[in-house]
């Protein structure tokens, strides 16, 4: 793949084989200038990228199971973004969450059956996962300030913990004196 094919995003992730990434991207050639572009794969020893998506609205930050059988990634409706999953060597995708507001995915559970995400409901961030096989969600944090996010969710690798940024933001007012 030559550089020039595609304009990428920072979020780029490698396969568990190591062999291709999935990156975030659009060609060159597209004039849509988005924040979160459709997920594509790329060998890393070379060749053709490959888009994976070809959906209408926004789509990105893909993850991979353990296995590298699937890719989960978020997806923009309206106001709102889900969580998709898919084969990762392309195929349908399945969308594992609903209702309002936005999840933004990050990693696989060990086991491969759970997908950690960040997701913001009634304009709060909180961590959650939600089950490749049942669908099942579960907000495992329970933070109430609407200035508050959460992001990077990431599992242990023996499945027992869970690692993500938390943070505030706060804004600040100052008075000066007019001369």
């Amino acid at each position: 793949m030559r550089r020039a094919e595609l304009n990428t995003q920072k979020a780029i992730t490698r396969s568990p084989s190591l062999r291709v990434i999935a990156v975030s991207a659009r060609r060159r050639s597209s004039p849509v200038r988005v924040y979160c572009l459709p997920p594509w794969t790329v060998p890393v020893s070379g060749g053709p990228p490959r888009q994976l998506t070809f959906d209408k609205e926004l789509a990105g930050l893909a993850c991979w199971s353990p296995d590298g059988k699937f890719v989960a990634y978020q997806i923009k409706r309206g106001d709102d973004a889900y969580l998709m999953i898919m084969p990762s060597d392309g195929g349908e995708s399945i969308q594992l969450t609903s209702g309002r507001g936005r999840s933004w995915p990050y990693d696989f559970s060990p086991d491969g059956d759970k997908i950690v995400f960040a997701g913001d409901r009634d304009g709060v961030w909180n961590v959650w996962w939600v089950s490749r096989s049942t669908k099942m969600q579960k907000q495992l944090t329970n933070y109430t300030k609407p200035n508050s996010f959460v992001r990077y969710p990431a599992w242990s690798p023996l499945g027992n913990q869970i690692a993500y940024e938390y943070a505030e933001t706060a804004g600040n007012i100052w008075l000066m004196e007019l001369k």
